[in-house]
């Protein structure tokens, strides 16, 4: 009886443990570019109502290099258990992986949702002699390549500024940073003349005075910029926005998957999260995994005739 009784004892105990609620520990979630960039003013904005809706906190881990590829891997290989999640841009998950060679793949993820999306600008310091896009368009030219532009060394911001000086011929000399971040502080410091930056980066120092936005992608003004034209209505196709979601690694079982992507349906419409991301410049477009997912494999597609058409993939 007594060997009996301890059984029972240890099998209620294993019980208990194993089911344990999810999540019951923090969540890590990898930033794979520097601090000030679209990424982290996302996670900034959600992680007051992330805590309250999943009873846990997100903890914004920076693994940047390699233009996003090196965050982005560490998640793809980490153990598939919802404790580490991404939040991800098009550089690290369709524009990186056409540009060089990587050791994941989209199918290297499980996709949980969209939660903003907003333009790319042209930026220049407020106290800059151009005043419109056209007159640094000129300027680029007088001699070519003299007018600098901050981008990422690969990913989306390089990518989509690469579009954008081939189809506009715009004679722009590009200069890597890690991060939207870091390039608008160069950008402010003098060292660049210009930045091609994800709006939402860029707000802060816009609301500010100390820089001015002379034109962005999309297909219409954005609210709070009416006077802001689109490059498409200066003649120039640039279709390419910003958007920012979250993925898993592949395996993460159903019911952790099932959880956390109800928990970033539920944060897209919190009246905390929807203040915050207004202060911090976050456009909110949510997507459930099912078309975040739809939408990232359709642009990957079109990362990849543009990469062969530039021909910038690696040799």
């Amino acid at each position: 009886m007594k060997t009996l009784a301890l059984f029972l004892i240890l099998t209620c105990n294993f019980t208990v443990a194993g089911a344990q609620p999810f999540p019951s520990r923090p969540i890590e979630v990898v930033n794979a570019f520097a601090q000030g960039g679209a990424n982290d003013l996302n996670i900034r904005a959600l992680q007051i109502p992330a805590e309250k809706i999943l009873g846990q906190p997100l903890v914004q881990i920076f693994k940047q290099g390699g233009g996003g590829i090196v965050g982005t891997n560490e998640v793809a290989t980490a153990t598939p258990d919802g404790y580490k999640i991404l939040v991800v841009t098009s550089g690290e998950l369709t524009a990186a992986p056409n540009l060089v060679k990587t050791s994941y793949s989209l199918d290297s993820f499980a996709f949980l949702g969209r939660i903003s999306s907003k333009p790319y600008a042209l930026v220049v310091r407020s106290d800059a002699p151009w005043k419109s896009f056209n007159e640094l368009w000129k300027a680029t030219g007088n001699p070519p390549g003299k007018q600098t532009i901050g981008t990422t060394p690969q990913g989306g911001m390089f990518l989509t500024a690469q579009h954008l000086i081939r189809r506009g011929g715009v004679q722009f000399t590009t200069v890597p940073y890690g991060g939207a971040g870091p390039a608008l502080t160069a950008l402010l410091g003098g060292h660049i003349d210009s930045v091609w930056a994800p709006l939402a980066a860029a707000e802060a120092q816009v609301k500010a005075g100390a820089i001015r936005v002379l034109a962005m992608t999309g297909a219409s003004r954005v609210a709070g910029h009416p006077d802001t034209p689109t490059f498409r209505e200066l003649g120039i196709e640039a279709p390419f926005v910003q958007w920012t979601g979250f993925v898993a690694p592949k395996g993460v079982p159903a019911e952790r998957l099932a959880i956390l992507r109800e928990a970033l349906a539920r944060i897209a419409k919190d009246p905390a999260y929807l203040q915050l991301a207004d202060k911090f410049g976050v456009e909110v477009a949510y997507a459930s995994a099912d078309e975040f997912e739809k939408q990232v494999r359709d642009e990957d597609q079109v990362f990849r005739a543009l990469v062969k058409e530039f021909g910038l993939a690696a040799k």
